[in-house]
């Protein structure tokens, strides 16, 4: 299914930045090598601001909260910008623990951010089992800087059958950032969906069971009752 097919089916609405207490975190985590504009990405997921600049890049770990409605349903969005420097990823284990949607980032001016992915990848595979995965090749309007192709980009999510979706994009120009906003949703939506589905099929089959055991018995003691006689 296409991502046009997938937002028709959805009604999305950005809440902002925001933290309630008792709705449930949904923790997103941004990682990739230091200066593929991570940072600026989480800026623009939240704000509907312009951005004229890059942010400086995150030193350690960054925390921040924001609120999307999808189908009248708010999903609250716990997003971590992980500093791309080998001393944190050493911390990786604890940064990847209970991780709803990874996204990993590149920069398509960057050779050597794209040449790492595989290094992240298998990091999220290692400490983040059952995460949905998102690959971004950001800073697409350095087009006379490219030094990674869209054909790798593509190469690299199709070498893999778990990470969901591959879209460059363009933070700091705003390209192809509503895009990553509702289908982070969407995902987030569809995951609880299907985990709601799954928790009632097991109680409709635990049901099932106990009424087939409850009239096994049931004749269990009629057949007794008839021998007696």
């Amino acid at each position: 299914m296409t991502y046009e097919e997938d937002k028709s089916k959805y009604k999305i609405e950005y809440i902002g930045e925001k933290f309630t207490k008792d709705l449930t975190s949904y923790k997103v985590i941004v990682i990739g090598r230091y200066g593929v504009g991570k940072t600026t990405i989480i800026h623009k997921l939240m704000s509907k601001d312009n951005i004229d600049q890059e942010y400086t890049p995150t030193m350690s770990i960054d925390i921040k909260n924001f609120q999307v409605k999808v189908n009248n349903e708010i999903k609250q969005i716990n997003i971590w910008d992980c500093c791309g420097n080998d001393k944190y990823t050493q911390n990786i284990p604890n940064l990847y623990k209970n991780v709803s949607i990874a996204i990993i980032v590149y920069a398509i001016n960057d050779k050597k951010s794209c040449d790492e992915l595989e290094i992240w990848y298998n990091m999220l595979k290692e400490y983040s089992k059952g995460s949905i995965i998102f690959l971004i090749g950001n800073k697409n309007d350095l087009e006379n800087e490219r030094k990674v192709t869209i054909e790798e980009g593509e190469g690299f999510k199709n070498s893999y059958d778990d990470i969901k979706k591959f879209f460059e994009a363009s933070a700091l120009k705003d390209k192809n950032m509503d895009k990553l906003l509702e289908n982070i949703a969407i995902s987030i939506y569809e995951k609880d969906k299907k985990l709601e589905n799954d928790e009632n099929n097991a109680l409709k089959k635990t049901v099932t069971l106990v009424k087939e055991d409850f009239t096994k018995k049931g004749e269990k003691k009629k057949k007794s009752a008839v021998k007696r006689f």
